[in-house]
This record gives C-alpha cells, structure tokens and sequence, in this order.
C-alpha cells in the first residue's frame, strides 16, 4: 500500500509518492511531504527536470540532427583544443584546477556591486564550464565526482573547514553539471519507456520502435537494459531456490541475495522464479527481434552496435581482437574513437537511475576496461584517490579520510546487529525460534515482519533520551581501531546543506544572506 508496483521497464520503490485518485501527474518530478508518515517522497513527472531552469527539458525543434546531439553531445574542436586532458600524463590534482579553472567566472553583486571571481551559485553554471566537461566527459564522469568527493572528506577530517567548503562548492558544480548535460539523454529514455513498456511481449518491434535515429537507439538501450535487469533478477531467483530451507540456519543468505523488497507484506515487485523465467525469456526475444531488424539496428551508433556484438565475446583478447580486425574496419571507425565513444555512452547511462539500468552500465564499464587493455587509455589517475591502494594513512593515500565511530540510537540497526548472537547449527531451534528470535527487532527496523508477530510500530514508540540510555561501546571487531565520535562530520554546519535554504518558515531564526546569493555575471565589454 502506498507503493509503486513495479514494471517490466521500471523499477519498484518504496521512496515513489502514488498519485491520489483524480490527480493530475506534475510535469516534472518533485519533492512532497506524505500526508501519512511526514515523510518525504518523491513524485515521479511527465518530463526530466533540468536542474539549472528548474524546469522541464526541451528536446530541439531543429530536428532529429539536433536530438541526437542532444542525446550524444559532444565538444567543438575547438573546446577540445583548449580543454582536452593529455591523458598519457595528468593527474587528479591538474584535473581538478583545470575544472575549478573552466567553472570560475566574474561575479558582482547587484546590491554593493561588488566584483569577485568565483564559481557560480547553485544552480547556475557558465558555458566554459559546459565545454570543459563535454571535452572530457569520458575522463570525468563518475570517478571524477567521487575524487571530490573524498577530497572533501579528508580535508575534513583533517578539520580544514575552508579547504572542505572549497571542495564542497566543486562537488556540487560538477553533480550539476553533469545533471544538465545528462538530462536530455534521460528524456529521451523516459520516452523510449514509454515506448517500449506498453508493448512488452509484442514481437513486431517495427511497429512501434520505429523513428528517428536519436528513438530508435533509446528504444534498444531501454531493451537491452531491460534483457540485463531481468536476467540479473533471474539468477537471483535461481539462487534462492538453491539455498536450502535447514530451519532458519540459511537466513541471513536468502535476506541478503536478490531484492528485499519481496519481503514487504504485498511486495511490489516481481520476484518469484517461474514469474521472472518468463519475463526474461520474453525481454530477450524482443531484443533479438529489434536486432535483427535492419532498419532498426543496422544504423544506430557505432558504439551502441559494438554493446550488442561484444557481449556475445568470451574473453578480453578475443574482444579487442574482434574490435580491431572485424568492427571497427567494418563500421569505418577507429578504435580510438570506438572507446571514447564507449566512455561517453557509460557517463550518460551512469546518470540514469540504478533499476533498471545498473546492471547495462556495469557491462559497459566492463567492455570500456577490457578494450583499453593494452593502450594509454587504459592508465587510471583517479585509482590511486578512490581505491585505497596505497595504504591507510593521510602520508601515503591522497584520498584517505579517517573515519570513526558514533553513538548509535539504542533502537537503531547498528545496535540491532552489534547485540545479535551469532545462530550456529543446532543452537537456534526450528526457523519459528530463528524468526522469533530477531523479528521484533531486525524486522521491525527493515521495514516488514515475517509471521505479524505483533511488536510495536517504531514510528508510534516514544524514544528514549539520550541521557537515559547506557553508554554505548563499540564492539572491538568492527572498531577496529578507529577512534570514536572524532565530530568532523559535523565541521561544515548548516553548510553541509546541498539543497540551500528555502523560505523562511514563521518562528525560524533570520539565516544569514551571503553576497553570492545577489549574483550576475560581468560581462566582458568589447572596445
């Protein structure tokens, strides 16, 4: 109740606000409250948001030409002249200047008029800034947003404030610049759902994936990411029915593998076996027929083609030997531009949301490693930032934040499991002792009960006070170490905020108006 079901095309979740009877879907998706809970929930719209007008996305009216660029956008010679990384060298400290470089532009404020040099305020961008990521959107991406992300921890946890705000201020630019670029391609994906969805199980794909180029290569895209989620939800299906039903000593194996949502009372998702061997076998057969249509497939994009012809290659050095001796001469493109066309498809898709697109964007990572074997490309810079490769120390690992432990709530899932006796054969009893043992608890905080036992709704529990509960202390083998309540998640404030400040509500305290909050750029004045 109160869950969006899921579909062959898109995914269930619990976080999803339902339209109440007679009401209008908004435009674009938004943020609300529910009535029930006090919860905030999202509203699924119409259109794709851009987060820089804050307003639905315009596909061009110039014409298919200009959705497909659209879609793929890519970097004028001339911003690749200027902005594009020498990959055989650069590091994540350069790329990091060059980016914070491209963002920064003049600034005044229009009440003092006071000049500076700065990134814009959220949500505003600046062209350059545009340029300088889509010249390198196959280096930057995600691995770029988690670098600033850890940069800014660890600057943190070495409590320089400053240095953190800097970081943070990066971060969120970049969050939104690839936002705005990526929003066009999630348009256009929506409508291929829509496409696609309706028509689950009609095998004359021609009549209604048919269109323009830009159309037709979201219509495969939303099927083979579809072919990948269901084949992922199958093995997860065939996995639980391997694991043996032994009186509860399988428990924790058949939580932890495929979806937990099946375990809500009235699952809103598809999940058992002989369901999903169905579902998969039909996503299959649609794709396959999409394929083997010439006027559907035989045009698409190169790097679009190459997913469908590589997935079928056993092996890396079978792969690139494909991609060198057959593709590539037989799709008159070079191998060069075969990857970086691979890596720019990956960012875009990396934007979309994890179900039911997660499992095609890890295929696409896969394939963008396994052809760079043995090139330039295949050099990584951020690895060393995001990978803890070189140790655990502030001296040797550039991206290492020190982390801690806190004092979790009495009712919380941490307590829940750093209390919980370890169940050995022969101890728990039969699986009603092992359910009984932790459904009060463990359930009760995941959100559903097996077997209605009848403990309490934590939402309607009044809470301890922290002054009431025991000290807590930290089991020593997930402590590891690691000091306790070191505060530093804590150093920025209300700065931490991502969203910013809305309107003052009555009773709250005056927030203080910072001057880029009354921002313009300044205009370069030509002689």
């Amino acid at each position: 109740e109160g869950i969006i079901g899921e579909s062959v095309t898109s995914a269930a979740s619990v976080s999803d606000m339902p339209l109440d009877p007679g009401q209008q879907q908004p435009d674009v998706t938004t943020v609300v409250t529910d009535p029930d809970t006090g919860i905030a929930r999202i509203q699924q719209g119409k259109y794709v948001m851009d987060k820089v007008t804050g307003k639905a996305v315009i596909l061009s009216s110039l014409g298919p030409e200009y959705r497909l660029a659209q879609m793929f956008p890519g970097a004028s010679p001339e911003g690749r002249e200027k902005y594009r990384f020498d990959w055989s060298s650069v590091t994540v400290p350069e790329m990091i200047e060059q980016l914070k470089a491209a963002s920064t532009v003049p600034l005044k404020n229009s009440s003092t008029g006071k000049e500076w040099l700065g990134v814009p305020p959220h949500p505003q961008i600046s062209n350059p800034a545009v340029d300088f990521v889509l010249a390198n959107r196959d280096y930057l991406g995600h691995r770029m947003k988690k670098a600033l992300g850890r940069l800014k921890l660890r600057a943190q946890s070495q409590f320089q404030k400053e240095e953190a705000l800097e970081y943070r201020t990066l971060w969120k630019h970049f969050l939104l610049l690839e936002d705005h670029i990526s929003a066009p391609f999630r348009q256009i994906m929506l409508n291929a759902e829509a496409n696609v969805g309706p028509n689950f199980g009609n095998l004359d794909v021609k009549s209604y994936c048919s269109g323009e180029l830009y159309e037709r290569t979201a219509n495969y895209l939303v099927m083979k990411s579809m072919v990948a989620h269901w084949e992922k939800k199958y093995n997860d299906a065939m996995e639980l029915d391997k694991i043996p039903d032994d009186e509860g000593m399988n428990f924790f194996a058949q939580l932890y593998t495929g979806d937990p949502k099946r375990y809500l009372p009235d699952p809103p998702i598809i999940f058992r076996l002989d369901e999903v061997s169905r579902i998969v076998l039909m996503a299959q057969k649609m794709c396959k027929a999409f394929v083997d249509e010439p006027t559907l497939f035989d045009d698409l994009p190169a790097e679009v083609k190459f997913v469908e012809k590589a997935l079928s290659i056993s092996g890396g050095t079978a792969l690139r030997q494909y991609m060198l001796e057959e593709f590539c001469p037989e799709n008159n493109v070079d191998a060069a531009s075969l990857r970086e066309g691979l890596k720019r498809l990956y960012q875009q898709m990396f934007n979309m949301q994890i179900d039911p697109y997660g499992d095609l964007t890890m295929t696409l990572w896969n394939l963008c490693v396994a052809t760079s074997v043995g090139t330039e490309e295949a050099r990584d810079p951020y690895e060393e930032y995001i990978a803890n490769v070189r140790g655990t120390k502030y001296e040797n690992n550039p991206g290492f934040f020190q982390t801690y432990t806190f004092d979790h709530d009495k009712n919380s899932l941490v307590r829940f499991l750093d209390t919980a006796k370890v169940i050995e054969k022969g101890t728990a009893g039969s699986a009603e002792d092992v359910a009984r043992q932790v459904q009060g608890e463990a359930f009760q905080l995941l959100g559903f009960d097996f077997g209605g036992g009848g403990s309490p709704n934590p939402a309607t529990v009044t809470k301890e006070s922290t002054t009431e509960q025991k000290a807590y202390v930290v089991p020593e083998d997930r402590a590891i170490g690691r000091p306790h309540m070191m505060g530093w998640l804590e150093l920025l404030g209300e700065d931490e905020e991502l969203t910013g400040g809305g309107a003052k509500e009555e009773g709250q305290e005056e927030k203080e108006v910072f001057e880029a909050d009354k921002w313009e750029e300044v205009k370069e004045v030509k002689a």
